[in-house]
């Protein structure tokens, strides 16, 4: 079974920095900083594999509109006033649109600067929930170009950033907002998860130990899990060397010759990229331990083997027996992050079910499903409806249960698959960054949601 950790990226939406920003938690958005106890993909030896998100990472203030007019004359105020009562109306382009003409005007004024950094930010919240997350990242940046006395609009804006997994400018923009607002604990935490993932490792408990200090209840909470975390990472990969290859950086013992491994991680990566037809953006980050320093860091069940949280952590115990299993769990953590490139907040039985298809091979999913179900002695009919599969497997512990919604997951994305192509299922998922899951459904297969689960349903029924 596989986990995928959903953390201050986990992986799978935005930081919340204000109650009326309705974007994904920064444990969504950073996977491999989320406590595995809320992991998002890990490689069960079997057929199961879990998925959870924390708590939304927050602590600022909503921005709010001056109600002051600016100076500069009736012409200047009579823009302000209409952009105001745009604002009020939902229409926050024009808003900006009528605050450009006010600024024009009226250049030096700082009122209006604040109220245009209002507006954009307003835009970017529209453009989350429209699920245009690219247009959103130029808004919130926008607003904090005009305003930097509102940390939100740094923090946002470097959420984004986190979410398209550039890490360094996200430091950098976390670090110009410290430099403004050394308070902010949700800065720090940030911070302290982009150094985790960036492997400097004591820098981050330094961040998380700011974010301590600083932080309000909710990053207090998310922060006792994200330095228990960083400090087994630290214990156990203290001495590990990395080694950088033209698709890789691994991590692993020193002495260790894990790099033998390289050809099968390679061989897994070309397969992965061929079936979905793509590449990622960047290297794949991979740690290799031995088994029981695996569990200590993940702090996942034996049967876990393998997990993805932005890196792709993999035990390794016997590499001439266990290398078909190794390349099974690669494959299956490579496809999660492929899939978090194309949406770090893709429903989880999409991303769980490609990433078993990716490991277990395409033409499977009904057979192993329906093997599965009279095995255990399931009835048929009693299947789960996928709207009711939990958005979280990690949570369950009833590992059958998982097995069995990880089993549905893969059928209906291999039946997805069968009908109409690979090229749908990859279409889905990129559509679900700017479209509800039903709607990028259709768009990717001219065919319903609903109505393509019925027929599962009824394959899975009279299956032979």
């Amino acid at each position: 079974m596989k986990i995928v950790v959903l953390t201050l990226i986990a992986l799978l939406c935005l930081i919340i920095l204000g109650p009326r920003l309705l974007t994904p938690t920064v444990a969504e958005l950073n996977p491999a900083l989320a406590d595995p106890a809320a992991g998002h993909d890990a490689t069960p030896a079997a057929s199961a594999r879990s998925d959870a998100e924390t708590p939304a990472r927050s602590q600022s203030t909503a921005p709010a509109l001056k109600a002051d007019l600016p100076p500069g004359g009736s012409e200047v105020a009579a823009f302000n006033s209409r952009a105001k009562e745009a604002l009020e109306r939902g229409q926050f382009g024009d808003a900006v649109a009528l605050l450009l003409l006010a600024v024009a005007l009226a250049p030096d004024d700082v009122v209006l600067a604040h109220n245009l950094a209002f507006a954009h930010y307003k835009v970017g919240e529209s453009l989350m929930a429209a699920h245009d997350t690219d247009a959103a990242r130029g808004a919130f940046r926008r607003a904090w170009e005009l305003d930097e006395t509102e940390s939100a609009y740094g923090l946002h804006s470097a959420s984004l950033l986190l979410r398209a997994f550039a890490l360094e400018p996200t430091l950098q923009q976390l670090d110009d907002v410290l430099a403004l607002h050394p308070e902010s604990g949700a800065a720090h935490l940030m911070r302290g998860d982009v150094l985790n993932l960036l492997d400097r490792l004591e820098e981050s408990l330094e961040a998380y130990q700011a974010a301590r200090e600083h932080g309000d209840a909710k990053v207090l909470a998310a922060v006792e899990q994200a330095r228990s975390r960083t400090e087994r990472q630290l214990a156990v990969e203290r001495d590990y060397i990395s080694e950088e290859t033209a698709y890789f950086v691994v991590r692993h013992p020193a002495g260790s010759d894990h790099l033998l491994l390289l050809g099968v991680l390679e061989r897994a990566r070309v397969e992965v990229c061929h079936a979905l037809g793509a590449f990622p953006s960047h290297k794949a980050l991979v740690v290799l331990y031995p088994p029981e320093s695996f569990r200590t860091v993940t702090g996942t069940h034996e049967w876990v083997g393998g997990l993805f949280d932005r890196k792709i952590r993999l035990p390794i115990a016997d590499l001439d027996s266990e290398s078909d299993k190794i390349e099974g769990a690669f494959r299956h953590e490579f496809t999660h992050l492929m899939v978090s490139e194309w949406n770090p907040s893709c429903p989880t039985f999409v991303n769980e079910g490609l990433a078993q298809m990716m490991e277990f091979g395409r033409g499977l999913g009904l057979e192993k499903l329906v093997q599965h179900l009279d095995a255990m002695g399931i009835a048929r009919d009693e299947l789960p409806r996928l709207a009711d599969l939990p958005e979280s497997f990690v949570s369950v512990s009833d590992r059958e249960i998982v097995s069995l919604g990880y089993l549905l997951s893969y059928a209906f994305v291999d039946h997805v698959a069968k009908l109409h192509g690979m090229g749908a299922v990859s279409g889905w998922i990129i559509g679900l960054e700017h479209a509800p899951l039903e709607q990028a459904y259709h768009a990717a297969t001219g065919r319903t949601l609903e109505h393509e689960e019925q027929l599962l349903r009824e394959l899975v029924r009279t299956a032979r």
